[in-house]
């Protein structure tokens, strides 16, 4: 089969490593590669239809396990083969998920990924759209409902919440970087568990038509929110850096701060070294795990309406290197990139 692989870096020089991370230039094409088989109860082998690019996965300690790793996490495809025929997946089913970080593998033609990591695709979807949801939508899931406290609306009650918003909502929420890749799901799913969404975005010019769309109550920028201190039982951060910092002021004295910020895992620590933390507000940063509970309940949200997919652009395996010097640049549009196989 065909799989991108990061290559080590050239003899005599530093290898690559999360401190040194490999430049996209080290992602190869490489062919006859091995098509990996189930080899335990659980295991389902899927040929991969796509998957996507997240900024940064190159400075991923999972990247450098081992040597000429395939990367990439989030998956839809085709069934191929089961271990067992007792597997919930046959088949021919089109299904989509995310491989646990420690395995990852999905930039390649074939990839076995645990069934706990599946679901059925979402009917309304093409594969690329659907390859969009699972990582970011699922780390909303978990950040909302298993850290933020606020209860999983059920399917109906989101469809609900979202056609009809509450006339009263007894949480108020704020979501940074609520225009951006997790961002977009945090807004959907806030909106449909019937909380007041507040989306925080660097321009509201740009952003707040579209985030209004998505379901958010208001939209500021970010110097408007000195005007909210203490004002939010829930804050989701998808910045990080000063943003976040500032967010101690904004949430309630016995609320819940989370961030999904890669680059601020330790922020908690840091924080109260510069004396900003408060004693009273549950604060942390989580690694999504994932459920094929939480991805049947998205793809029913999906297939309903309630929660949309975003895809900014698509590129076939052979411009990877390409697709991810854009996913780490700036670039305009909402939504991931895919890579389609």
């Amino acid at each position: 089969m065909q799989a991108i692989r990061v290559h080590p870096a050239p003899a005599a020089s530093t290898p690559y490593s999360p401190s040194n991370p490999a430049p996209s230039s080290a992602l190869h094409l490489d062919h006859n590669i091995p098509i990996p088989k189930p080899s335990k109860p659980g295991d389902i082998l899927v040929r991969v239809k796509a998957s996507t690019i997240v900024r940064d996965m190159l400075t991923w300690p999972e990247t450098y396990s081992h040597e000429y790793a395939i990367i990439g996490n989030d998956i839809s495809g085709i069934v191929a083969e089961v271990f067992t025929q007792e597997s919930k997946f046959q088949p021919g089913d089109e299904v989509f998920g995310m491989a646990d970080a420690n395995r990852g593998a999905t930039w390649a033609e074939y990839s076995v990924v645990r069934e706990d990591e599946l679901a059925l695709k979402p009917k309304t979807l093409a594969f690329d759209q659907a390859a969009a949801v699972p990582l970011s939508a699922q780390t909303a899931y978990e950040a909302l409902f298993d850290h933020g406290g606020i209860p999983v609306p059920s399917v109906e009650e989101a469809v609900k919440n979202k056609a009809q918003p509450p006339s009263q909502k007894s949480q108020q929420v704020l979501i940074t970087g609520a225009a951006g890749a997790v961002g977009i799901y945090l807004v959907q799913l806030a909106s449909a568990a019937g909380v007041r969404v507040v989306a925080a975005t660097s321009s509201n010019a740009r952003n707040e038509e579209f985030l209004r769309g998505l379901g958010a109550d208001e939209t500021v920028e970010y110097g408007m929110l000195e005007d909210y201190r203490g004002a939010f039982d829930v804050i989701i951060d998808a910045v990080g850096g000063e943003v976040l910092a500032k967010c101690w002021d904004y949430v309630k004295e016995t609320g819940v701060l989370v961030s999904v910020d890669s680059a601020s895992f330790d922020f908690v620590q840091e924080h109260e070294k510069r004396g900003i933390r408060k004693d009273g507000v549950r604060a942390l940063f989580f690694i999504v795990k994932g459920s094929g509970t939480a991805l049947q309940y998205l793809a029913e949200l999906v297939d309903l309406g309630t929660v949309q997919s975003f895809v900014v652009g698509t590129y076939p395996l052979s411009k990877v290197q390409e697709a991810y010097d854009q996913a780490n640049g700036r670039y305009s549009g909402r939504g991931k990139l895919i890579l389609t196989v």
